[in-house]
């Protein structure tokens, strides 16, 4: 069922991360280092206040919505695009506070800051409608339309002027352009807000709100350090280089997730049938997730210098496997670990979790920063990631909450341990030249592939012997 499920939106997300990709390389290769790190700036901005002023009203609504009849489903929405609306208001003023503690304040980048924040809070809204009302045709059309003209515009406007304010309005117009495939008329209004269901979306969603808040800044702090003890240029190559692989992470991990959750809460009435989901959905979610990022480490190479100009990879690899690991950390811990506390409606302690973390990557970043530069920031993420994971899941096995782990599972772990000692001595280079640098990546990719799928065979993985014999 959640295969099934996970093959609705598998190749729209694909897309989508391709063209986040390309977007990371066009803006590295037409704006400085500089630039690229102010831009950078902004655009933590807006998703620090997303977290406060958004993204939890969206989660409330696929956490709740799912439970209410077909013909309250409108109703329900109302009300949830109501609080969003009336978020707007503090954004905004988030917003100016957000730009001068950056001192990057001025009017038009307030005005461009708060257009994005606006323009991409209200199309994620309508997309996540759309998908948790199961209008699939409408969903693909929005994410391939959003994916296109992001590259388009964003490609166009600053061929013609390299402006990072340009680069924020090219975005936005493609929220808005995305936006009208999936928009649905809503009755909303402010005595919407009195209502029991308004209620039960604060009840749930506050803390997440909060959670969300201090997680949002703690991945993203490390940013504003580097640009305070180092540079703007060091902060560019910095945001650079972890755009790609928290870009990779959630594509990874949201291929899984965005199919699979809504099947999850149907089952939230039924401890039995939820931990036996669960177990499947960690599977599923180890399948895909491991061995593509382990891939990527061996590959990291070759990958960014695909993606990015020579001045960015200064660093070398080390800091890519540390943020790397600190990716796969932190999404197994939202798309996984964090159920527990939600599933049990104990959200109410993500906040204070949120809040310990990011107490840690605080002290770590002024310990570590003056000492490592990029890596001691890369560090302080992981090591705050780390804390973060182990104590959502002791909370979660502490109110009751159990983590089913399948057999499957172990195989998936001993497959991606094989790929990736196998993958370096059969790498194409190691027998073949080819002048074209995505060949080679391909080539390696598919081998990659390969070896992880056959190891899995060999090891009767979903009793597939068992299958090809039947055949």
């Amino acid at each position: 069922m959640m295969f099934k499920a996970l093959l609705k939106y598998a190749p729209v997300q694909v897309f989508a991360a391709i063209s986040v990709f390309a977007l990371i390389s066009i803006h590295t290769k037409l704006l400085t280092t500089t630039e690229y790190g102010m831009l950078a700036l902004m655009l933590l901005t807006v998703e620090i206040v997303r977290a406060v002023a958004a993204q939890w009203i969206n989660s409330s609504m696929l956490r709740l919505l799912p439970s209410k009849s077909s013909d309250q489903h409108s109703y329900f929405a109302a009300i949830a695009c109501s609080i969003i609306l009336c978020c707007t208001l503090p954004a905004f003023a988030l917003v100016i506070v957000g730009l001068h503690l950056t001192e990057l304040l001025s009017i038009n980048t307030s005005i461009a800051t708060f257009l994005l924040f606006l323009t991409k809070a209200l199309y994620l809204f309508y997309l996540e409608l759309a998908r948790v009302m199961e209008r699939l045709n409408q969903y693909r059309i929005a994410v391939l339309t959003q994916s296109i003209m992001s590259i388009v515009f964003t490609g166009a406007l600053l061929f013609i002027h390299t402006d990072i304010l340009l680069a924020l309005y090219a975005l936005s117009f493609s929220y808005v352009v995305a936006g009208i495939s999936v928009f649905k008329r809503l009755s909303v209004g402010f005595s919407k807000l009195k209502t029991v269901d308004a209620k039960a979306v604060f009840a749930y969603g506050l803390p997440l709100m909060a959670s969300g808040l201090v997680a949002a800044i703690s991945s993203r702090l490390d940013r504003y350090f580097i640009a305070d003890y180092l540079d703007l240029a060091q902060t560019g190559i910095y945001a650079a280089i972890s755009n790609i692989l928290l870009g990779i992470g959630a594509l990874i991990f949201m291929v899984v997730a965005l199919p699979s959750y809504p099947e999850l809460t149907k089952k939230i009435n039924d401890k039995t049938a939820l931990y036996k989901a669960h177990g499947e959905y960690l599977t599923l979610l180890t399948c895909v997730a491991m061995p593509a990022l382990v891939g990527f480490c061996i590959l990291a190479e070759p990958i960014t210098q695909l993606l990015l100009s020579d001045e960015y990879l200064a660093q070398g690899p080390t800091i890519i496997y540390i943020l790397c690991a600190g990716v796969f950390v932190i999404n197994l811990k939202a798309h996984y670990i964090d159920h527990g506390l939600q599933f049990s409606l104990n959200t109410k302690y993500l906040p204070r979790i949120s809040v310990f973390s990011l107490i840690i990557n605080l002290f770590l970043l002024v310990t570590l920063i003056p000492l490592y530069g990029l890596i001691g920031a890369a560090s302080a993420f992981l090591s705050a990631s780390l804390v973060s994971f182990g104590l959502a899941l002791w909370l979660s096995i502490k109110k009751g909450y159990k983590y089913p782990i399948p057999n499957q599972v172990y195989k998936i772990i001993f497959s991606t341990v094989c790929m990736a000692i196998l993958l370096p001595e059969l790498r194409v280079y190691n027998f073949i030249s080819i002048d074209l640098p995505i060949l080679n990546i391909i080539f390696d990719v598919m081998i990659g592939v390969c070896i992880f799928i056959l190891v899995l065979a060999l090891l009767n993985h979903k009793k597939c012997k068992t299958w090809i014999l039947n055949k």
